[in-house]
């Protein structure tokens, strides 16, 4: 089994609210995120603790990913700990933070795969920052889709 640890930080002009707001509105990941093809909610009402969302992500024409997030604990609206099952598993926490005129935003993932595909790549030389350097660009994307839900 392969193995990732990822740390994404990202700086926001917009209120910690309307960030928290934008991302927890899992249903408009697939319209603002070209990443994430599908996105189902098993929780009636708003997202919060014990509630269960089923991702499904397509990368580079080939690579269909499917996960579902497992949300674990919710403090509105500066953090958020949840776990991984599907073709990743692991844990994650997403932390917002206040920082003079900025809001400071990390996710921490740690992840393990055992889709084939990652898991090849993984092992060629240079592949495990293949894999990170495409996880940045994913992430990047979805901070692209986060200014976009925050300016609608």
């Amino acid at each position: 089994m392969k193995y990732f640890t990822f740390v994404d930080k990202d700086t926001f002009i917009y209120s910690r609210s309307k960030i928290w707001d934008t991302v927890l509105n899992v249903t408009a990941w697939p319209q603002l995120w070209k990443h994430v093809s599908k996105v189902h909610v098993h929780t009636q009402g708003e997202i919060s603790s014990d509630s269960k969302i089923e991702c499904y992500f397509r990368l580079f024409y080939l690579l269909h990913l499917r996960f579902d997030i497992q949300i674990l604990r919710l403090q509105k609206p500066f953090y958020a700990s949840f776990t991984i099952g599907g073709d990743f598993s692991g844990q994650g926490r997403w932390i917002l933070r206040e920082h003079e005129k900025e809001i400071l935003s990390t996710l921490y993932l740690h992840l393990s795969t055992h889709h084939f595909l990652l898991r090849f790549v993984s092992s060629l030389p240079y592949g495990r920052s293949l894999i990170a350097y495409s996880h940045r660009r994913v992430m990047l994307e979805g901070k692209k889709m986060i200014v976009k839900g925050l300016v609608v």
